[in-house]
């Protein structure tokens, strides 16, 4: 009895010391792209009141062939936060907190197309984001600079759960300028890949007038299975520290 466990333990030794190289030289997670999507000019014709000057910008998590995205999440060891130095701009016309719930028939209502929220994947209920520069199915936004392009294609929409999260932030007429949790996230179960070879996901659209931050923690589904975390600072193993997750600090 006493070597069959002595056996057991050693396997299970083995069978770790094997599985930690893996995890340290993972590279599911290639970049995080911040894409300045749109400009806001001195135009309020849609009714809406916009700041001129003020950018809209798209996250995408970038990550290797066949990784999928599980989660972006905040605990008590990794904080998340989005914040800007003014407020975030939201709709007061047809937005949402959260992009699967955006109207693609009112995406041409007020500044919809511009509204603040966050994401995993889609841009709106029946689309999904991704670069203005790899959008080549034309545009549904009938407003400049969209005219050829509006990042936006159709695609089936991933079913998202958004735990223990507030959006309020991202409210009709809210003014707040962060976003933050220790104890959240917004996830797909089994995860969701880009809608092209590229493999990126779209996760939060966010216009403001002033200087952005964030700090964002992932969850990766590795092709052949298992996961891999990485967070923006202190990691636990066997998370990954990357400095892909930390902008504007």
């Amino acid at each position: 009895m006493a070597l069959y466990r002595y056996i057991r333990i050693t396997i299970i030794i083995l069978i770790n010391l094997l599985y930690m190289p893996a995890i340290i030289s993972a590279q599911g997670l290639e970049d995080i792209i911040i894409e300045q999507y749109f400009v806001a000019e001195a135009d309020n014709s849609y009714g809406d009141s916009i700041t001129p000057g003020s950018v809209t910008y798209r996250i995408y998590v970038d990550m290797a062939p066949e990784y999928t995205l599980q989660a972006v999440y905040g605990d008590a060891s990794h904080n998340l936060f989005i914040e800007t130095t003014t407020s975030f701009f939201n709709t007061i016309g047809d937005g949402s907190k959260v992009g699967n719930r955006i109207n693609a028939r009112k995406i041409n209502d007020f500044w919809t197309s511009v509204d603040s929220w966050i994401t995993m994947n889609a841009a709106t209920r029946n689309h999904v984001g991704l670069l203005l520069s790899d959008d080549k199915d034309g545009s549904i936004i009938k407003r400049d600079p969209f005219s050829e392009a509006d990042g936006l294609t159709a695609c089936k929409i991933p079913d998202v759960t958004y735990f223990e999260l507030n959006t309020d932030i991202f409210n009709d007429n809210n003014e707040g300028s962060r976003f933050f949790t220790d104890n959240g996230a917004w996830a797909v179960l089994g995860g969701v890949q880009g809608p092209d070879e590229n493999n990126r996901v779209l996760i939060a659209q966010l216009t403001t007038n002033g200087k952005l931050s964030f700090e964002l923690n992932v969850q990766l589904g590795a092709p052949g299975g298992g996961t891999e975390k990485y967070v923006a600072r202190d990691p636990q193993d066997p998370e990954i520290q990357s400095e892909l997750l930390t902008y504007g600090h």
